[in-house]
């Protein structure tokens, strides 16, 4: 695939606008009125103008002074003092720019003034000489790069270069307003301009296969870390290259506004800035760079359409039928595993099985989208790389979600409860309806569903009513004083061997448990089955009020005596 051009895409409707606004913006400015700098001067003093041309003297003797001195020397150090003689260069540029900007500024009638006006003329066409000679001899010490250097030479040659550029870049400027200036002095000519035209373009055209080689370079190297993304030195060196691409466009605008300046076409150019850096900028978004984009962009489109096209479409079919098929096969999976799981004779909590059904499922879906995403081309090291970052950021936000989790887990290797159980903890009673990793939903006697924590759980005691097959039903029942005790024990114990739902075994116990204040107490106690607890309790209950009314047996209420004293009597 070519992810490049759907990126191109996403930007079209941004590039549309850009092609809206430019012939507003550019009217604009035309309509805004900038004062001149010969129209807001005054008149400057000479002895001002004087002391301008003896700076531009001092630097002269400076810039003849380092070139005495680059002779003899060794290379190391002739190449320091080259770049200082260009730099020593460049600042007497603009001190003959700066003067020849007071001349140019100051009345014609001015006859005090002649002398300045012929030197400011004499200074100008020196300083045009001189700029296109050091353009020339900079442009001669550079040299690209080679491909079988290290991350850190890369680093010095890039340096380097950049570091040149940007001083033709000053100097080319001078040149621009030289020729401005030359032309407020009325002593430029067609000549002249044309040269720094041919001059300027050249420099263009050398930057723009420059910027192709390194555009390039930076591929190559991007698609080499595909391929060894842990190699420190090939990680160093496409630091390196992306990064200058960046400053070389940088530079490269610089230059294009001064292309613009002399009405130079450069279109073509800042279409390659943007192709190379894939950043829309002020510099980059004019109008004609912007239809030349959208026009180049439609052919390759349509080229990628009619090229690529059948085979996009049937990557995207295989897409389709590979996660069609994981997810057929997922539930097919899920199918078998839970009749294996039930036809077995392993003791698995419903949690657990949930958890291995949902698992094996899973598993199937996601090794099938990805096995999908690597046939449509998609690397799937970074993708997971991205899901690991994406995990770990989760993890952090959800520390609450994951000690729930934890305790589910125990829940799951203990089995303190199951789907079914009555279980008392967390404050609540209820029947437990569905149990997940993060929390177990019960249902209350009186049907109320209550979603409890797992943290909360496993952290309070945990009471499980229903977790054994037997229960002993305890229950107390009070006789009068007056009655027999033989007879109501015999009562009680018939009543509990007549009900079909109380077990032999264990045997059920019937004995006198208290002397109370107004009964004589027995505590019952038959074993049943988990299941018919409630049942029998009521049974018994029910019965042994009607046994003790056939039997002449009472079942006394409280009573108390009340003792009444006439007023004034004493108690002793």
């Amino acid at each position: 695939m070519r992810p490049r051009f759907f990126a191109k895409f996403l930007i079209f409707l941004f590039l549309v606008a850009v092609a809206l606004w430019h012939p507003i913006a550019a009217a604009a400015e035309q309509n805004t009125a900038v004062p001149t700098k010969a129209s807001a001067a005054e008149s400057e003093p000479t002895d001002v103008l004087q002391k301008a041309l003896d700076r531009i003297a001092e630097q002269r003797a400076q810039i003849r002074s380092l070139e005495q001195r680059k002779h003899g020397k060794q290379e190391a150090f002739k190449k320091i003092l080259e770049k200082r003689l260009d730099r020593a260069t460049l600042e007497l540029l603009d001190l003959g720019i700066a003067y020849a900007e007071r001349v140019a500024a100051q009345p014609k009638s001015a006859q005090d003034l002649i002398a300045h006006r012929d030197s400011a003329g004499d200074i100008l066409t020196e300083h045009y000489r001189l700029g296109l000679k050091t353009i020339a001899d900079i442009r001669a010490a550079i040299s690209l790069p080679a491909e079988d250097l290290s991350g850190a030479q890369l680093t010095a040659v890039y340096v380097d270069i950049l570091e040149s550029q940007e001083l033709v870049n000053g100097i080319a400027k001078d040149l621009v307003e030289n020729l401005e200036l030359s032309q407020q002095l009325e002593i430029a000519s067609e000549q002249q301009e044309q040269t720094l035209k041919t001059t300027v373009d050249d420099i263009a055209v050398a930057r723009s296969i420059l910027l192709e080689i390194e555009t390039q370079q930076n591929k190559i190297l991007g698609a080499r870390m595909k391929v060894a993304p842990d190699d420190t030195e090939l990680k160093s060196k496409f630091a390196v290259v992306n990064k200058s691409l960046k400053q070389l466009a940088g530079n490269f605008s610089t230059l294009l506004d001064l292309m613009d300046g002399l009405t130079m076409d450069t279109n073509f150019y800042r279409e390659q800035i943007l192709n190379a850096t894939g950043t829309i900028s002020a510099d980059t978004a004019e109008i004609g760079v912007v239809k030349d984009l959208l026009v180049g962009w439609g052919n390759s489109l349509w080229t990628l359409l009619i090229e690529d096209g059948p085979d996009l479409l049937f990557k995207a079919l295989l897409l389709a039928l590979i996660i069609l098929l994981a997810l057929k096969l997922g539930n097919l999976l899920k199918k078998l595993v839970e009749k294996g799981i039930e036809s077995s004779q392993l003791q698995v909590s419903e949690l657990l099985r949930r958890m291995i059904v949902s698992m094996v499922r899973n598993l199937v879906v996601i090794l099938g989208v990805l096995i999908a995403l690597s046939q449509m081309g998609i690397s799937l090291g970074p993708l997971l790389a991205g899901f690991g970052i994406i995990g770990f950021v989760i993890g952090f936000a959800l520390q609450d979600s994951l000690s729930n989790f934890a305790s589910g887990f125990m829940i799951l290797i203990y089995r303190p409860y199951d789907v079914g159980d009555i279980i008392e903890s967390g404050g609540m009673v209820g029947r437990v309806n569905n149990m997940s990793f993060v929390n177990t939903t019960i249902i209350t006697f009186d049907n109320q569903n209550i979603i409890i924590p797992n943290s909360k759980i496993w952290n309070d005691v945990i009471k499980n009513v229903t977790s054994q097959t037997h229960r002993r039903v305890d229950m107390a029942f009070g006789i009068a004083y007056s009655d027999n005790i033989e007879k109501a024990e015999t009562v009680l114990m018939q009543i509990l061997k007549d009900h079909d739902k109380i077990l032999n075994e264990p045997e059920p116990i019937v004995k006198l448990h208290e002397l109370g204040e107004s009964s004589v107490n027995f505590i019952v106690r038959p074993w049943v089955l988990k299941e018919d607890y409630w049942e029998v309790y009521w049974d018994v209950t029910r019965t042994v009020k009607l046994k003790f009314d056939e039997s002449g047996l009472s079942i006394p209420f409280p009573q108390r005596d009340v003792h009444l004293y006439p007023q004034g009597s004493r108690v002793d």
